[in-house]
């Protein structure tokens, strides 16, 4: 069956493992039903590997030293990922750039997949992985000078405006969902706060946020370009009784928005 739609997750901050898509994948499979599954291009941009080498020396050295390790741990990956993500942004081999390889790789095999056609684009992106994808976003933007990033590399010979480029670009990205999203902690201290400029008139931005998830933001309120392109959308992030009862209500449910139904109904009606 031909592949008419690409499905991209994206991890957050933390110690995620290679396979952290696997829950969602299972339920988002079983929500759009075999029939539409076979025209779905799924991949999964994994990270973490970038930045936990490092991290687990530090943590193994601060050990001994320390309590609260577990909180402590959370607390160094989390906001070393955030911290190292967001450093040397114009150096090749940085972790910013590496991560956008990363990026640029899951869409090329998913155009690869879909026969070389440049096909809508869905994106899952959870926590740090929001900031993660408007940057790459920002910066891919064909209508602002490269500055940053990947695309201020040769492309390898590749035309601007290709199928290829336009598909990498996210040019024809159709829904960016966005859940337990902190892209306010990086840019809460800027004078001037601007959002990504639409990649396109059909794009929508839905921003699914748990009120008691300290590190999930609303969008909106960060500026008027913000105002007028995301819609924020509030949800309960535990989904099963006993996950609601531990963590719905509390900062817990940061990590309980993969398998949430108000998140996988959001991303079905956009792939369908």
């Amino acid at each position: 069956m031909s592949k008419s739609i690409a499905l991209i997750t994206v991890h957050g901050m933390g110690d995620h493992q290679r396979s952290y898509h696997e829950p969602f994948e299972t339920r988002i499979r079983e929500t759009l039903g075999e029939a539409v599954w076979q025209s779905v291009v799924f991949r999964s941009v994994y990270y973490q590997d970038i930045l936990q080498k490092q991290q687990d020396a530090i943590f193994d050295r601060m050990e001994p030293h320390v309590r609260w390790k577990q909180l402590r741990k959370f607390l160094l990956f989390g906001f070393s990922d955030a911290a190292s993500l967001e450093a040397g942004k114009e150096k090749n081999g940085s972790p910013y750039v590496m991560t956008q390889e990363r990026i640029r790789q899951a869409l090329d095999e998913a155009f690869d997949e879909a026969g070389g056609v440049a096909i809508p684009v869905v994106i899952l992106a959870h926590s740090l992985g929001c900031q993660v994808v408007s940057n790459y976003i920002w910066d891919a933007d064909p209508r602002k000078p490269a500055s940053v990033g990947i695309w201020t590399q040769a492309s390898a010979g590749l035309p601007d405006g290709s199928p290829r480029d336009t598909f990498r670009r996210l040019r024809t990205l159709r829904r960016l969902s966005t859940t337990g999203c902190n892209i306010p902690i990086f840019v809460a201290g800027h004078a001037a706060i601007d959002a990504i400029t639409r990649p396109n008139e059909g794009f929508t931005w839905h921003n699914l946020y748990d009120v008691d998830d300290a590190l999930g933001w609303p969008l909106k309120p960060l500026s008027k370009s913000y105002e007028d392109l995301v819609e924020d959308i509030p949800v309960r992030a535990g989904n099963r009784i006993i996950g609601w009862l531990l963590k719905s209500w509390n900062p817990l449910s940061h990590g309980e928005y993969w398998t949430n139904r108000a998140v996988l109904e959001d991303v079905a009606e956009a792939v369908i």
